[in-house]
């Protein structure tokens, strides 16, 4: 056998061996295709599709970093508006920390959402007296849920915040006074047609069983390209919290409120807001002050808060408001003790970069009986 003929046979050989092998071999699947995040846009900016499903999330929050101080010195001062009765000797440093988880889709009985609120501060290596211990630990500050128009879980109370927010909060400020701000396990519906908007809202301020009845919190209003008007009625089932001895609580109050914010015509951003309050004890739904929860005087019988901003430039703002109380209850109670107060805030807000805010905010708080204190910080915050 010659050269050519062996090297014909062996390439013949080697043909078909390899034919044999590619039969048996295990072929690679092909790969699937990426599934790319995609932009939800039904419910603003932020929002994405969850991969998979229909359903739009979005996560958002902030850090921030303050300094601040207060003059409060002893028990012959009002306590502070920001830092209670802490005496300072220095300056008072915080950081705060918070994420907010925002899930949304359409149903046939319209969105359905859920809201989560994670939270965590940080104010130094003890606490403010007075204030309570807050360093660090992340909890659960807000959860709910919504379907259309109705709102169960827990969150701020319709007498300080609903979804139509024009008429929520007290002054422009970031801490926006005195106006009786609290969260609460409650269930709530709103509505909005045509300018007109409301809620009503069955609210508990503990998560485990204390009575069969809900306190009430009950808003309507009417708002424009102008500004809005609103009222806000409550009725709070057992306002001090204490047994009446027959299995029962004791009687229960009432609080009401009406305001109206104006926005300045051709002066975006602009707006004067004017609002009354009125309690017929001390309880959940005053207005409050700065003796509410550092001394024997509880919320006045009727206050009003005035406050003003005004946007001079894309990048800066400053609101300027007062408040003034009249005749403050005792604690618990519904006893007049014929003593008046008033506060007041100044506030200058500079977004020098999208996102990155600078704030400073500076109050005074006096009453008939105390001497008056002066507290403010400084706030670095980082929006995401």
């Amino acid at each position: 056998m010659n050269i050519k003929g062996l090297l014909l046979g062996s390439a013949a050989a080697l043909a078909a061996v390899t034919g044999a092998n590619a039969a048996d071999a295990v072929m690679a699947p092909e790969p699937e295709p990426v599934e790319y995040v995609r932009v939800c846009d039904a419910y603003g900016s932020g929002f994405f599709y969850i991969p998979g499903t229909e359903t739009c999330l979005q996560i958002s929050g902030y850090v921030w970093y303050q300094v601040g101080t207060g003059s409060y010195d002893n028990a012959f001062d009002t306590p502070s508006y920001n830092y209670g009765v802490s005496q300072q000797d220095g300056w008072m440093k915080s950081v705060r920390a918070r994420l907010n988880i925002d899930a949304r889709s359409e149903t046939e009985w319209g969105t359905l959402r859920s809201y989560i609120r994670l939270q965590a501060d940080w104010n130094g290596t003890g606490s403010y007296p007075g204030l309570g211990t807050n360093d660090g630990p992340v909890g659960i500050d807000q959860a709910y849920i919504e379907l259309g128009g109705l709102r169960m879980g827990y969150t701020e109370s319709a007498w300080a915040e609903t979804v139509n927010g024009i008429s929520s909060y007290g002054s422009h400020t970031w801490g926006g006074l005195y106006y009786g701000y609290q969260e609460r396990a409650l269930i709530q519906y709103n509505f909005s047609s045509n300018g007109f908007f409301g809620t009503i809202s069955l609210e508990d301020d503990a998560l485990d069983g204390e009575g069969y009845v809900p306190d009430v919190v009950a808003l309507v209003g009417y708002g424009g390209g102008w500004g809005a008007v609103w009222a806000r009625a409550a009725y709070d089932e057992s306002f001090d919290g204490t047994s009446d001895g027959f299995g029962g609580f004791n009687d229960g109050g009432f609080a009401a409120s009406i305001g109206t914010q104006i926005n300045i015509p051709n002066m975006p951003g602009s707006s004067f807001r004017l609002i009354g309050y009125y309690a017929d004890g001390d309880h959940q739904y005053g207005a409050g002050s700065s003796w509410t929860a550092f001394s024997t005087m509880g919320n006045s019988e009727f206050s009003v808060l005035a406050s003003y901003y005004q946007q001079f430039t894309e990048t800066f703002g400053a609101s300027v408001g007062v408040q003034y109380f009249n005749d403050f209850y005792v604690a618990g109670t519904d006893i007049s003790t014929g003593v008046d107060g008033w506060s007041a805030d100044l506030g200058l807000v500079w977004v020098p970069v999208t996102n990155f805010e600078v704030r400073t905010e500076l109050n005074y708080d006096d009453n008939d009986v105390d001497d008056g204190t002066v507290s403010g910080y400084l706030r670095f915050t980082r929006f995401f």
